[in-house]
């Protein structure tokens, strides 16, 4: 039976029966899968320590299967990321991370960009300053990126009704269309998220220098954050709850 081998990252572990695991995997070959590691709690089982989150392994698992569920064949380790296993503040950031993917990446859709990404941002939290480490910006940073390997993204220099250049100390901004509207489109009573203009200004920054942008105050940033989950939401089938995301939130008031 041909196999594939290939990198991935677990999302999310299930346990089945007494001594099997479920696991969602995000892998370069195949995308979003869904694998089952018969005998992975055993003690003496050949998958002992390496199915853990917040590792990178290769895994090696039929091409093709009778059923959605793949039998994981093999597995080895090729890197961890300690400080995302040590730290809470780094590790719940990761599981929203790897939350967002189960919730609006669709399986099993094969993209390279996804997996590429998502490596890329798991790099940057672990390897991040304690002093400079500011999980809201590397949120905003992540929701930014899904947008647009997804196919979709936000934009923050124009009017999204009349084109013209967005400025000025306030704007309100639409995640239904995807930006700011200016105050002569808004008129009276006009919904959307309300933004300082400087906070406009950071998004479209962090969209083309990821987070060499830099920081902002924490309340500006979590309007940002709010803005494009609901963005995210309206684009990607609909907003959907998250519970790694309330207990992100928890965690930012301690961090």
């Amino acid at each position: 039976m041909a196999s594939v081998k290939s990198p991935g990252l677990i999302l999310k572990k299930i346990p089945f029966s007494d001594s099997s695991l479920i696991l969602k995997v995000f892998t370069r070959e195949s995308g979003l899968i869904t694998l089952i590691a018969k005998g992975a709690k055993r003690p003496k089982s050949r998958f002992s320590g390496l199915l853990d989150f917040f590792t990178l392994d290769q895994f090696v698992y039929p091409e093709k299967s009778k059923s959605e569920i793949h039998t994981l064949m093999e597995a080895g380790l090729i890197r961890d990321f300690p400080r995302l296993k040590s730290d809470p503040a780094r590790q719940s950031l990761g599981h929203v991370f790897m939350e967002l993917y189960l919730k609006y990446v669709a399986e099993p859709a094969q993209s390279h960009p996804h997996y590429e990404m998502l490596l890329e941002r798991l790099e940057q939290i672990d390897e991040a300053d304690d002093p400079a480490f500011d999980p809201v910006l590397h949120l905003c940073d992540f929701l930014l990126g899904l947008c647009a390997v997804s196919g979709f993204s936000p934009q923050f220099s124009e009017c999204v009704q009349c084109g013209r250049p967005a400025t000025g100390f306030r704007v309100r901004m639409d995640p239904d269309l995807g930006g700011p509207v200016c105050a002569a489109c808004a008129g009276a009573g006009a919904g959307g998220i309300a933004f300082p203009g400087r906070l406009l200004r950071w998004l479209g920054r962090l969209q083309e220098m990821g987070i060499r942008a830099g920081r902002l105050p924490r309340d500006e940033e979590s309007q940002a954050e709010a803005f494009l989950l609901s963005f995210l939401g309206k684009h990607a089938g609909g907003a959907r709850p998250m519970k790694t995301l309330d207990f992100y939130h928890e965690m930012l008031e301690t961090f």
